[in-house]
This record gives structure tokens, sequence and C-alpha cells, in this order.
């Protein structure tokens, strides 16, 4: 064989290494794992008229998987060079939705497009973890002028989204910004100042009445378990359903809180609820050990990244993700607030499902290139 040829063959074969051999498999094998779980659940979470939520679910994998397969193969670093313009669409996006957006419960958080509807706050989540994962990576955040700039960056998107009115999501962003600038290395002192100013701004909001009263309502419910009213039912309902599941649960084709019409919002916000009742206590055990394993993953590749930008983006998607289904059982539970965030890859929800698996595209995408390069990208 020429040398010629010895040297293309090679330059496959580390091609090849640097797409493939690089992969985390417990990531990807956990990801699927739960997608699957999620499509199960709302296949059978509610009335049998629901069943189509599985098929629209399962389109969301394939839309998911055709954004993230793309993003594996490029290297995560050439995001780098799109910053602006992913800000800038992400700020159109919500803009658009205050203006052109579908209302529904009470909320405007949808754009239609045609037979879909697209939810831009999921989208943003993630746009919001690149663009404030390549400001960090670049400015010394320890600098109150850096420190400043980035929260300005995040508020302007977040302030979009609590607009909607959809709270959860707006606390979703300050969850990004508190940990990722943490990270950064921002200074307790400067995470202090903000935490007092947070707190200074939310009685203000409430002196000044700009919270909705459903919002405070969802927000006090679970102070005051045993005061009426629809969201204190609501969680009556839920705690009903998860205890009545008891150890092994009452079964797949039992008729249950859900079917009966007590549970409402079974196959979203309060799917876990719902599946607990059908799987009991060692379903929901399961389940959570799948998001166990999934967060650790992803925190393991924020710990091999080789760049600040690849970190940052580990921690930041680990961070979206934790939030929720921290939020989103305790919700259910009782013991949280009930914000309407939902529980990634189980609750239904297109936008929601495509954009967890996208991020995990990029993920890989760090991972692979974390573990395939020479210390021609050294840690910093």
């Amino acid at each position: 064989m020429s040398l010629t040829k010895t040297r293309a063959k090679s330059a496959r074969a580390t091609t090849e290494t640097v797409r493939f051999g690089g992969v985390d498999l417990v990531l990807l094998l956990t990801a699927l794992a739960l997608t699957a779980f999620g499509i199960f659940a709302v296949y059978i979470a509610g009335d049998q008229s629901r069943n189509s939520y599985a098929v629209n679910q399962a389109l969301g994998l394939l839309v998911g998987l055709a954004g993230a397969v793309p993003l594996t193969l490029l290297d995560y670093r050439l995001i780098l060079k799109y910053l602006r313009i992913i800000y800038g669409v992400m700020l159109a996006m919500l803009a658009a939705v205050l203006l052109l957006g579908a209302s529904a419960g009470g909320a405007q958080r949808w754009i239609d497009l045609g037979p879909v509807q697209v939810q831009p706050s999921e989208f943003a989540k993630l746009f919001m973890v690149v663009v404030l994962a390549g400001y960090l990576a670049r400015h010394p955040v320890g600098e109150n002028k850096v420190f400043l700039a980035a929260l300005g960056i995040v508020a302007a998107p977040a302030l979009l989204v609590f607009m909607q009115p959809d709270l959860g999501t707006a606390l979703v962003f300050g969850a990004l910004f508190v940990v990722m600038s943490f990270i950064a290395g921002a200074s307790l002192y400067q995470l202090g100042t903000l935490g007092v100013a947070g707190v200074a701004g939310i009685i203000l909001a409430l002196k000044l009445k700009l919270l909705q009263e459903y919002q405070v309502a969802r927000l006090t419910s679970f102070l005051h378990p045993n005061e009426p009213g629809a969201y204190n039912y609501q969680l009556a309902q839920s705690k009903l359903a998860i205890g009545s599941g008891g150890i092994t649960g009452k079964g797949f084709g039992a008729t249950t809180l859900a079917n009966l019409g007590f549970l409402p919002e079974d196959h979203t916000d309060f799917i876990f609820a719902n599946l607990s009742e059908r799987i009991g206590f060692f379903g929901g055990a399961v389940l959570l050990v799948l998001f166990f394993i999934l967060i650790w993953r992803i925190f393991h590749v924020a710990t091999i990244s080789r760049d600040r930008f690849g970190v940052l983006l580990a921690v930041g998607v680990g961070t979206i993700f934790l939030f929720h289904v921290f939020v989103n059982v305790g919700m259910v539970m009782g013991i949280m607030p009930v914000t309407g965030i939902p529980l990634p890859f189980i609750s239904y929800g297109r936008s929601s499902l495509v954009v967890s698996v996208v991020s995990l595209g990029i993920l890989q995408s760090v991972a692979i290139r974390s573990r395939t390069e020479t210390s021609k990208y050294p840690k910093s």
C-alpha cells in the first residue's frame, strides 16, 4: 500500500474516531430509556382518546434526533461564531409570541405553524445556555461590569417569558444565571447581592401586584394545603393519586383518578402523579433513578471538557434538567409551588422533547471531542 493511501486511510479512521468513538453511551441509553418511558406514559395517560399524544411525542423524538445527530457530529465550538445571531433569534421568537402567539389557559405561549404549535420559551432555554456559556467563557465574570452585562443578557429574554406569562420558565432563566455564573467564577458577594435584590424584587412585585392572582395562588397554595381553591384541589388529587398507587401500583389498565377526570393536567405537568398511581413506588423510583443517571452523566461531561465553553454548556443543560425534575416532582408531591414546569422526556409536549434531545446532541459533541482530542485544547 502506498504512503499516500496509508495516510488517507489513517485520516478517515481518525475522523470516524472523532465522530463516534467518544459518544457517552450511558448518557445516550439513559436518554433513550427516558424517552421511551415518556411515550409510554403519554400513551396510558388519561382516557384512550389521548393515545394520539404518544404518536405526536414519537414525532417529536424524530425531529429532535434530526437536529441532535448533526450537532453531535459537528464541533460544538463552531457555535461561538453565531452567538449574536442565536440571541437575536431568541428575542425575536419570544417577542413574536407576545404579538402573534396563540392563547390557551390564560397564557400566550405558543405560535401556530399550520398543523403544529411551537413553544418558543422551550427553545429559549437552550439558546440561553449557549449564549450565556459563550459570553462567560470569554469574559471574567468576577468583574462587576461583566457580571451585570451577563445579568442583562439573561434578564431581557426572561422578562419576555414572564410577560407571556410563564413564571416557571422565567425561574429557569434565573437558576441558569446563578449556577453558570458561579461555575464561571462569580464571587459569593456578587451572588449574595443578587439574591438580596431578587428577594426585594419579589416583595415589590407582590406589593405592586405585578403577579397575576393565579400565579400568587400557585406559589402559595402548597403552604396552605387545607384551604379551598383550585390549586389546592389539584395538589390534593395529585397526592391522593401518588398515595393510592402504593408500592407496586394499580396496573396500566386500572381505573385511576386521571381516567375519572379528577386529576387535572394528568398528561403534562402532573403526569408523574398519574404514573405513580399506575406503577407505584417502585416504578416511580426507577424513573427517578434514570433521571439521576442522566443528570450525573451530563455533569460528568462538564468534568471532562477541555475548554470553558464546553464546561458551561454541560453545566447549563444539567441545570435545566435538574431544576425541572426537582420542581416538577416536588410540585406534584405538594412540597414545591405549582409552577407549570414539565417533567423532561415524560410530560407531553413536542417542543420540550425536541429541545431536550437536541441539547443532549450538543453535549455528545462536547463528550466526543473531550475524549478524542489531544492536549491541543487544554482545559482552561
